[in-house]
């Protein structure tokens, strides 16, 4: 993390695009999980659980989730005492609708902000790679490998740049998605949320070794590439000894011995980058059977708290928690490579 907050230092007018981009993105997931709440009174029409007889008055304006769920009520019985349960199912939709236009819009504006930060960082990043090269003394280029020196200013800087765009969206967003929408899931049920948090820890336990390992192979793989671009600029510079002391046998076995070394370094990391995502959704399948059956056995031993909507509502919003979460460890992961 410390080499990832070094590089976003590359960037120009850093500050105000981070508050732009923090700010674009929790208004946008405050819609987004509007639209994912908006589904509970939804479900009560299904379920037929809504019985209005009398309009609840306008709240009074404060930053709260009771202050829209209120407001909300407010609208939402008036419909339903004034024009049915059917128009009532219409404004539901509408509201669906409305929150997801709007959280797509802010997302659109947060990933513009994510694009110019991760150009700029290339652009420097680059640049002063380049500046700090030309001031070593020339005794330096004698030691180091041209190949090495190249492999920095195209697959480091592009491993940089990939990680920089997957992961500012998964660093620094998806946190702030996941404590909005675990505010949510308390505010649901604090019992069901609780008992979630403690079965949690085995997805970032079972990730946390992957990442590990991950870590290890990505210096050597960096390493290998290098040694590959040293070959080829010394054979293709040297091609006239090459062929007059018929060397070709060598070099061909250096470089395929050196090529099936990269091969297997990368498949390694292939299979340990690949393996993230499937494990971290087939134990998230396994937590959301557990809080089924958990949250379940409390609506049976009639828990008042707790109905079949509101229950329905809390695995729709869990549901979403389980991609931002995949999103934060394979950024993780990404960071991995620089």
């Amino acid at each position: 993390m410390k080499t990832f907050f070094r590089i976003l230092q590359y960037s120009t007018r850093l500050t105000p695009r981070l508050v732009q981009f923090f700010i674009y993105s929790f208004i946008g997931i405050i819609f987004s999980a509007v639209s994912l709440v908006v589904v509970i009174p939804l479900l009560n029409i299904l379920f037929d659980k809504v019985e209005a007889t009398t309009i609840p008055p306008l709240p009074e304006f404060t930053i709260s989730i009771q202050y829209m769920l209120d407001l909300f009520s407010h609208y939402f019985i008036s419909i339903i005492i004034e024009y049915g349960k059917a128009d009532a199912l219409l404004f539901v939709c509408t509201c669906i609708v409305a929150a997801v236009l709007l959280g797509n819009s802010f997302r659109y504006f947060e990933r513009i902000m994510a694009s110019l930060i991760r150009l700029d960082i290339v652009k420097n990043l680059r640049s002063k790679i380049f500046e700090n090269v030309t001031r070593l003394h020339i005794g330096y280029f004698n030691d180091q490998r041209k190949g090495d020196l190249i492999s920095r200013f195209t697959n480091d800087v592009q491993e940089v740049e990939s990680a920089v765009m997957n992961s500012l969206k998964a660093v620094l967003k998806e946190p702030i998605t996941i404590i909005v929408y675990f505010s949510i899931l308390f505010f649901i049920s604090a019992k069901l949320t609780l008992f979630t948090l403690v079965v949690l820890p085995i997805v970032g336990g079972a990730l946390a070794e992957i990442v590990r390992r991950l870590k290890l192979q990505a210096k050597e793989s960096q390493e290998s590439l290098g040694r590959i671009v040293n070959i080829l600029d010394e054979t293709f510079s040297g091609m006239r000894v090459v062929k007059a002391f018929n060397a070709r046998s060598y070099i061909m076995n250096k470089m395929n011995e050196e090529n099936e070394h990269y091969r297997k370094v990368n498949l390694s990391m292939s299979y340990k980058n690949e393996m993230s995502s499937p494990v971290s959704e087939f134990l998230g399948v396994m937590i959301i059977a557990v809080i089924i059956y958990f949250g379940g056995r409390l609506i049976l031993s009639g828990d008042d708290q707790l109905g079949a909507g509101l229950f329905l509502g809390f695995l729709t919003v869990f549901a979403n928690v389980i991609q931002p979460a995949k999103s934060f460890s394979n950024g993780i992961t990404s960071l991995q490579r620089v």
